[in-house]
């Protein structure tokens, strides 16, 4: 078996309501990626994951399950994530064929997610789990208030490391790739980071702070895949 994994941007155009779903197949083509499923979860900034295990846990198109995680060890079921400045974790144990996607903003990430996620997989025999963080919003793009912080100082003092001064007064630069990898790696996870910035790269990837701060109606979603062939 083959485990693969992929993170599209405006090569395959979806919205937030997951619209243009024909747009996948044609992707998926192009990258060689084979499904007969391609799942989603309705994504609340949570920590709840869904374990696809079976073929009677496939879910449909509609009335998806509220989570922001999802775990298979099923072949051709493609599990995916959307994402517009959060970012996407694609988890995956090449040799137990264990996978799993989760979309992880800083509320999902604070919440354990990450750690849920992982636990859910060693559940399915995982055990040497490896991590790629795809696109997502970057630390000098990434401007938040005061609050913002002592949220975070009250989780720990030590997460003051994510964070610099911004050049407007009270406001601060906040690195949440770095947050994310440091919860991957506490969870004892491999992690490969593509460091690109959604914000930055506006022909390749949608980003919803760009698009708020244009005054942009809305944008549309990347999405992350994985799937094992």
């Amino acid at each position: 078996m083959n485990i693969k994994y992929h993170f599209f941007g405006k090569d395959c155009l979806i919205d937030r309501e997951l619209k243009n779903r024909e747009n996948l197949e044609r992707a998926f083509a192009e990258k060689n990626i084979r499904s007969k499923k391609n799942l989603f979860v309705n994504q609340v900034h949570g920590n709840d994951v869904v374990v696809i295990d079976v073929e009677n846990k496939i879910h449909g198109e509609q009335g998806l399950p509220k989570a922001d995680a999802l775990v298979t060890n099923l072949r051709n079921v493609a599990i995916c994530v959307i994402t517009a400045d959060c970012s996407p974790i694609l988890f995956f144990d090449a040799e137990r064929n264990v996978i799993a996607a989760a979309h992880a903003g800083w509320r999902g990430a604070k919440l354990g997610v990450i750690k849920n996620t992982v636990a859910e997989m060693k559940k399915l025999d995982a055990k040497k789990i490896s991590a790629v963080i795809g696109p997502m919003i970057h630390q000098k793009s990434y401007e938040v208030s005061s609050e913002f912080l002592d949220d975070f100082l009250s989780e720990d003092l030590a997460n003051k490391k994510f964070f610099v001064t911004s050049a407007k007064p009270e406001k601060w630069l906040f690195d949440l790739p770095a947050y994310i990898a440091e919860k991957l790696y506490a969870e004892g996870v491999e992690v490969e980071d593509k460091k690109i910035d959604t914000y930055e790269n506006e022909k390749t990837f949608f980003s919803f702070r760009r698009s708020t701060h244009r005054g942009e109606k809305d944008c549309g979603r990347n999405v992350a895949v994985v799937v094992i062939n």
